[in-house]
């Protein structure tokens, strides 16, 4: 037999066939084999939903930003709006009654007429908020204001509990508690930093900081003490 390089075809005809058959034998290592077309399908079928969910992921979180970000906008230019429309006031106090207990510390008691002037904003007073009795720049006492809340345009009493420092007590003072002969006038001065929250029915629109300075002149720090005058002034914060 003769041999054959690697690699030929074999064209040798075959005595059992007809002379014009031929049988074509190719060698095992150069036989290539090609997936089938529904391969590529199927690759591309679990490919493509993979990049269909990360598109879809991106447009959702950018409507969602959009979305917040429409919403940040419109609530700032409906607060704009309703700060210009009802534009809300700081409350009117008035000292209505003083008392004075206990002389060698004295306790301060003051009874207070508290205004709302808007009539569409309600005010919530948190209960933190200091108060303080002052006599010629000097404080002669401190205490808190309590919790308060106004609808529009309500008017209420409230106490205010001021008590003495453990300083000792100006002279001024002194003779206006003890003197029992003559109504001794003394012209003191209340200060107030209170926080209001501002509402519109359920709206929480505004935090503000109220400080409230009221000069008052009373008859007497001892018993039957009578305001003679008062000027309170609240500027907001």
């Amino acid at each position: 037999s003769v041999s054959r390089p690697v690699g030929s075809l074999d064209l040798t005809p075959e005595e059992d066939y007809d002379s014009n058959t031929y049988v074509v034998q190719v060698p095992k290592d150069q036989i290539y084999r090609v997936p089938p077309p529904e391969n590529a399908r199927i690759v591309e079928k679990y490919r493509n939903p993979m990049n269909k969910r990360r598109n879809s992921c991106c447009t959702r979180v950018c409507w969602i930003i959009l979305v917040l970000f429409v919403i940040g906008i419109s609530i700032g230019i409906t607060l704009v709006i309703l700060h210009k429309v009802y534009s809300p006031k700081g409350a009117i106090l008035f000292i209505a009654d003083v008392h004075v207990k206990n002389q060698s510390r004295p306790r301060y008691e003051f009874t207070m007429k508290v205004k709302n002037p808007n009539e569409n904003v309600a005010i919530s007073y948190e209960n933190d908020g200091d108060a303080f009795l002052l006599l010629k720049k000097k404080k002669l006492a401190s205490g808190k204001f309590p919790q308060l809340e106004q609808e529009g345009g309500d008017s209420r009493n409230v106490r205010i509990t001021l008590t003495g420092s453990n300083t000792v007590v100006p002279d001024e003072v002194s003779k206006s508690m003890h003197d029992k002969k003559t109504e001794r006038a003394v012209s003191l001065q209340l200060e107030m930093n209170l926080k209001g929250e501002m509402n519109i029915g359920f709206l929480n629109l505004w935090s503000k900081d109220m400080h409230v300075v009221c000069d008052f002149k009373v008859s007497t720090l001892r018993t039957g003490t009578k305001v003679l005058s008062q000027k309170c002034d609240t500027q907001i914060k």
